[in-house]
This record gives C-alpha cells, structure tokens and sequence, in this order.
C-alpha cells in the first residue's frame, strides 16, 4: 500500500508543478531526476564492476534533456558530442595499461546508454509541454496521470489477485493478471483524461493512448528490471518509499514519453 500511496500524493504534486508552475521550474526537476537516474544506473553497473564515467555521463544526459526544452541547444549534435567524448575518456583513462581494455569499452557504453536511456528519453518528458502548443501542459499532465494509475493498478492487481507470472526470469513479482489491470486502469484513465481536462482527445484516442502507455510503460519497467537483475539489485535507490529509487519510479514514464509524443504529433494535433 506505500507503493499505492507514493502515487496518490506524487499525482497531485506533478499536476500542480506542471499546470501551474513556469516551464522552467518542470525543467529544475527532470534536470535532478537524470543526475539521481544516472547515478543509479552507474551504481547498478558498479555492482557488476563496470565503472562508468560518471560525472560526465550525468552532464551529457541533463543538457541532452535540457535540448528538448530550448531549441538553441540542438539534440543532434549534443548526441555526437557524447558519442565521441565518451570512448575517448575511456581511451584516454585505460589506452596506457593492458588487459584494461574490456573496462574502457563497458564504461563507454554503459555511460553512453545513460545519457540516452535517461538524458534523452526524460527530454521527452519536456519536450511534452511545447508539442502541444497551449495544451503542451495538458499533454504532460496526461503522461504522468495515465501511466502512474496503470503502475498502481498492476501492482494492486497483481498483489490481490495475480497468479500467473509475466515474465518471472525478469521480474519474478509481474503478473498476468497485474498486466492485464494496468492495461485496464491506463484505459479508464485516458478517458477520465478525455472528459477531465484534454477534451481533444477522441473516444478512439484516449482508448489508443492508453493502450499504448500502458504497454509502454510496462516495457519500461520491464527493461529496469533486467538492469536491477541482472547485477542482483532489489530497488535501484531508496527515494521513494514503495518505489524504490529514480529510476524505479521513472522507468514506465521513460518509454512512455516518446510514445505519446509521436502519437500526439502525428495523430492528434
């Protein structure tokens, strides 16, 4: 019930920062959450004795995020920039001594899979609010709200009534049927949306959208899981109470974003 909690009190906070609050601030919050996601991804990897480049990893991923909320600062050639920073620190810090050659290459790629799993992917997040013009906010609002009631309603589900396992190698605690309540919440939710407060969304695309999200999301939270299994990790951080760290709360939005934001652009607006 923490975990349910967590998101009853998260909801509100998010609706009032993001309806309310100027854009810059919303952009302060993504920028902390890629440190804190990054850094737990890195600790994560660290479990496993891959030691990424942290301090660079965490500055690529907040301005990469930062491009999607100003236009000055193209996405593209910050990528680049990653791309060809990132193995030549590796380079530079393992090239002089043998057999370290394996360490170069995974802390290159771990650290260049956390500027574009958590620096881009959250970009996406902000890049919500300007895709939808005037109901940019509306748009934003409507990623949290769905996506975080379909976590809620999997793990309620699944604690009350789940029997059979999603995909147990992964996350032994997923199940069918918490899947199967998260597709149905995502839904419900999309059309209390509809009627709420993003009336522009049809009767087909508040079904779509959150159809869509919820598999997103749940693709998400999937991905994390094989991150924190894979290195024997319960909860990737300890910030929020039932969810574990950042990244356990951000992983559903994470896949969640873009999503919406290509349907948005390319089937509703």
């Amino acid at each position: 019930m923490t975990r349910i909690r967590t998101a009853l009190v998260g909801l509100p906070l998010f609706f009032v920062i993001i309806k309310y609050l100027p854009p810059a601030v919303f952009m302060v919050l993504v920028a902390v959450s890629v440190v804190i996601a990054s850094y737990e991804m890195f600790a994560l990897a660290a479990q496993g004795g891959i030691h990424a480049h942290r301090i660079l990893g965490a500055a690529l991923g907040v301005v990469t995020a930062y491009s999607f909320y100003d236009s000055r600062v193209p996405t593209l050639e910050i990528l680049l920039v990653a791309l060809l920073t990132i193995p030549l620190v590796s380079l530079v810090k393992v090239g002089r001594e043998p057999g370290r050659a394996a360490e170069g290459v995974g802390a290159a790629a771990v650290t260049l899979m956390a500027v574009l799993f958590v620096g881009m992917l959250m970009g996406y997040i902000v890049a919500l609010l300007d895709d939808g013009g005037p109901r940019g906010r509306d748009l934003a609002v409507l990623l949290f709200w769905v996506v975080w009631l379909a976590d809620a309603a999997a793990y309620a589900v699944g604690s009350l009534w789940g029997r059979r396992k999603l995909i147990p190698a992964i996350s032994p605690g997923k199940t069918v049927e918490g899947a199967a309540g998260a597709l149905v919440a995502a839904v419900a939710a999309a059309l209390v949306a509809r009627a709420w407060f993003f009336t522009r969304l049809t009767m087909r695309d508040a079904i779509v959208v959150g159809l869509l999200l919820a598999i997103a999301g749940l693709l998400g939270d999937l991905f994390e899981s094989m991150l924190k299994r894979a290195y024997r990790v319960k909860d990737s951080g300890a910030w929020f109470p039932g969810h574990g760290g950042m990244l356990d709360r951000t992983d559903s939005l994470l896949f969640a974003a873009p999503v919406l934001f290509y349907y948005h652009r390319y089937f509703i607006a």
